[in-house]
């Protein structure tokens, strides 16, 4: 009885924690009389708003509010290193580290406030539950960010031949670095050409381009890349041609790109061996001995 109710006060604790801080943002955000002159700017927020998940606009204020406590709490090192996670998976603009903390913190909360209502029977109970549960809550987001990551990171490796020949195509033209940068970006739908928009854009808004294409390195944490981007700092600073550049690149990393898929077919047949011994050949045998161990049972009648 005793955990029912800590659990009911803690349930009850957290909502009303919940409202406080809605009513505080609410209030913060309080619209001044010049929000009436600006209908256009005032649909443009309700439509953001509306676009995101509902989760996300009834807890937003509370998960906010939580991140800036959680990241005053935690070390620096390893806010960076969830920015850098974020930045990698591709939501780095959507999700702040703070708030992913804060998501997995929820989540680890919620683990341990499922632990009484578990059966008596359950596999997991005791001290192992109170442990596994809120390990899990923590742990699920951090895993599907690194999910996030890695099937990112494989789309960028398929399109990066494709995009540095149009890239040494546009150069080869006539075009400008960043003039190719802007044409690639407009024809090809990737999530680096995504990567590419954002470095255009600071190097429209006077970022060096040095400084520039030293941040996408830093966000795109890919070794092919890492090369391209090494390649075409030491060709602008020693006057090398970006052209000739980008088609040697191309052609390496379609060699690359080449061997990765040699490499993933022949691992394929490994992959199949566990699914065909498990369920394919057990029905295939009882089809083939299934009459003739008939056979023999009728015979030995």
């Amino acid at each position: 009885m005793a955990p029912g109710i800590l659990l009911c006060f803690a349930v009850a604790l957290c909502g009303a924690a919940v409202v406080g801080s809605t009513l505080v943002r609410a209030r913060r955000m309080a619209p001044d009389f010049g929000e009436y002159f600006e209908p256009v700017e005032h649909a443009d927020d309700q439509e953001r708003l509306l676009s995101e998940p509902l989760l996300r606009r009834l807890f937003g204020g509370a998960m906010r509010g939580a991140a800036g406590r959680l990241e005053r709490l935690v070390p620096a090192n390893y806010i960076a290193n969830i920015d850098r996670q974020l930045s990698q998976a591709g939501i780095g603009r959507k999700r702040k580290a703070g708030e992913q903390l804060a998501m997995q913190v929820g989540l680890a909360v919620a683990g341990a406030a499922l632990v009484p209502f578990l059966p008596p029977g359950s596999p997991v109970s005791g001290p192992l539950a109170w442990v596994l549960l809120p390990g899990m809550g923590f742990l699920a987001p951090l895993a599907r960010v690194k999910g996030m990551i890695k099937k990112r990171e494989e789309a960028i490796f398929k399109d990066l031949p494709d995009i540095v020949d149009m890239l040494a195509i546009a150069v080869e033209a006539g075009s400008g670095f960043e003039s190719a940068l802007s044409i690639v970006c407009q024809n090809f739908a990737s999530p680096l050409t995504d990567e590419l928009s954002m470095a255009l854009h600071e190097m429209e808004l006077g970022l060096p381009r040095k400084a520039a294409l030293q941040q996408l390195r830093d966000r795109v944490d890919i070794d092919v890349v890492r090369t391209l981007i090494l390649a075409l700092l030491q060709a602008d600073a020693l006057g090398i041609p970006i052209g000739r550049v980008l088609k040697s690149q191309a052609t390496e990393v379609r060699n690359r790109r080449r061997a990765w898929a040699r490499e993933k077919a022949a691992k394929l047949p490994i992959k199949i061996m566990f699914p065909l011994v498990l369920f394919i050949f057990p029905p295939i045998l009882g089809l083939v001995l299934g009459p003739a161990a008939l056979s023999f049972g009728k015979l030995g009648g």
